[in-house]
């Protein structure tokens, strides 16, 4: 296999609610933004993306920790209340895979049935422009596209969940249990900051884009084989904790 590299990670997209940009956490990080926003399609695309929430800024400094050498594409779609449709979802995924993102982070999805085909399409147009998706699974279980697509990389959460480490969910689909906090606020517990699946999401991204930056010529099939050897070990839904 040729590999291709480069000192600088490849392009990340983090489909959100925006991105405080000078927020002291992502000081020094190649940043770049802009929202999705009205009714029809294609949706406006504006460049005034500040965060909504604070979700999104939180998910960029987190995968920006992890991983200090990746490129972002904040793009703004979540509202107030951290919600879209999967309509706009499965556009902002073709629009950050024409913008060159090699690594699509979705820490959001639906489950609405009807959901699957419309999101399953826009994944697929995204890998054959070499953009590979990586979305939050459902945090109680319950179906969510694109999470349980199995041309996605999907993360679950756990507290006991360290930072540096991953476990393969065991079953069919490319899953991974990983570290579900965000970057540490000062003066603040980590049980009373934010926490969940969204940010298990943000963290294999990290780990994909890492391998990507090391083989950027990476298949989906071998990117999963790669975040599989890296593993600590598995998981299953009778675990109490992560095992080795």
């Amino acid at each position: 296999m040729n590999k291709s590299t480069t000192d600088r990670g490849p392009l990340v997209a983090v489909v959100d609610s925006g991105v405080a940009a000078g927020h002291p956490h992502l000081e020094g990080l190649q940043l770049r933004s802009f929202s999705l926003e009205g009714a029809g399609s294609p949706l406006d695309r504006r460049p005034e993306a500040s965060d909504r929430t604070g979700h999104g800024t939180a998910c960029v400094a987190a995968l920006y920790r992890a991983n200090p050498r990746v490129e972002v594409l904040a793009i703004r779609l979540l509202d107030e209340e951290l919600r879209t449709t999967a309509e706009a979802v499965a556009e902002a995924i073709r629009v950050a895979a024409d913008e060159g993102a090699k690594v699509i982070n979705l820490s959001l999805g639906s489950g609405r049935a009807e959901s699957r085909s419309l999101l399953e399409e826009a994944v697929l147009y995204a890998r054959e422009r070499s953009a590979h998706c990586v979305a939050a699974a459902h945090p109680k279980g319950r179906q969510l596209w694109p999470a349980d697509l199995p041309s996605v990389i999907s993360a679950i959460s756990h507290r006991s969940c360290p930072l540096s480490d991953l476990y393969r969910v065991e079953g069919p689909l490319p899953r991974f249990l990983a570290h579900g906090y965000p970057r540490p606020i000062e003066g603040r517990p980590p049980t009373a900051n934010l926490y969940g699946p969204s940010f298990a999401a943000i963290h294999l991204s990290a780990k994909v884009a890492e391998i990507l930056t090391r083989d950027s010529q990476l298949a989906f099939s071998d990117i999963v084989t790669c975040l599989e050897e890296s593993c600590s070990g598995s998981w299953n839904e009778t675990s109490t904790h992560p095992r080795s």
